[in-house]
């Protein structure tokens, strides 16, 4: 489902794939989750994998805008879908729970 992650001043780019859909009620179908490479983020029935290198630069941008276009392998152009602002206090709470439990001594 996804191709790249681009770390930019407010946020991140996820470049997804051309079926990929911003869900109407972005309050309820969004949800961040704790794993060992860092954290899934999903909406609705979507999985995108945050990398801890991405979770840092969360915690350290401007802004926590998660910014979505589409595109395909042979795509020149990427179309803007929508945008998301995770919580920070709730990006914190991952990061830290992801500390706890998988950082290196």
């Amino acid at each position: 489902m996804l191709d790249k992650i681009l770390l930019v001043s407010d946020g991140i780019i996820v470049i997804a794939a051309d079926t990929f859909t911003l869900p109407d009620n972005h309050d309820t179908a969004i949800s961040l989750h704790v794993q060992e490479h860092g954290a899934d983020l999903r909406i609705g029935n979507c999985v995108i994998n945050l990398p801890v290198v991405v979770l840092e630069h969360l915690e350290q941008a401007e802004g926590t805008n998660v910014y979505f276009y589409q595109s395909s392998p042979y795509a020149i152009i990427a179309p803007f879908v929508g945008g998301i602002e995770i919580s920070r206090d709730e990006l914190l709470k991952i990061k830290g729970a992801w500390e706890y439990s998988y950082a290196p001594s």
